[in-house]
């Protein structure tokens, strides 16, 4: 399926947005009110991109060259002329050449298809999902919940946006599975991730466990 380029206003944040996923944002700046003033008046659509360096309020920022169209669907002016809005991931794009910075930046943008040509086999996808309900459990028992089941969406690419997003890594690695070309090798990269950190998840609730319980 070929690909797709668009012009796109570019809201460089310190987050990564993956599709599926929701954003909420708070909007105070007079160049990004502008931003979603244009957005609404077209498609409600605009491009959440990780800032690589540079600032998030004022001033520039240099972004990543990969990043996701983001779908406004509610806006709400509050008080102090500032808006809240929620936006959803729709789709991966990435950078071709920036147009313009001022008074918000925007960009000639390629949209991103998902390689559907290497699924994986469905052993491999029951391994990568028990990996996720047992990552989950850990996390939720580090809080003290519990996760009995957490399997995500049955479409390969959806379950590797949902895992990204809920996995607990810095931005930086969440950048990388955003660039991963297919879900096949997002799911893979996503595997070595819920292994090693649930077993430091592992290690560190059996030390607590220790420590609270082994000296009695």
């Amino acid at each position: 399926m070929p690909s797709a380029e668009r012009i796109l206003p570019l809201f460089p944040l310190n987050s990564v947005l993956f599709p599926g996923a929701s954003i909420p944002l708070q909007i105070f700046e007079d160049r990004y009110k502008q931003m979603l003033r244009d957005c609404l008046d077209a498609d409600s659509r605009f491009g959440v991109v990780l800032i690589k360096s540079g600032r998030e309020v004022g001033g520039s920022a240099e972004p990543h060259a990969t990043g996701t169209v983001a779908q406004i669907v509610q806006s709400n002016e509050i008080d102090g002329g500032r808006f809240l809005i929620s936006a959803t991931g729709v789709q991966r794009f990435a950078i071709n050449e920036v147009l313009q910075r001022r008074p918000y930046m925007s960009a000639r943008v390629e949209l991103l298809v998902e390689d559907q040509d290497s699924w994986l086999p469905d052993t491999e996808m029951e391994v990568i999902r028990q990996a996720f309900t047992r990552y989950s459990s850990l996390v939720s028992g580090m809080s003290g919940g519990w996760t009995r089941q957490a399997r995500g969406p049955a479409s390969p690419v959806a379950l590797s946006y949902h895992i990204a997003e809920t996995l607990q890594v810095d931005l930086d690695e969440k950048q990388a599975l955003l660039e991963e070309p297919s879900a096949s090798r997002r799911l893979e990269a996503e595997l070595d991730i819920l292994r090693r950190d649930a077993e430091k998840i592992g290690r560190r609730m059996a030390m607590e466990m220790t420590t609270r319980f082994g000296r009695q």
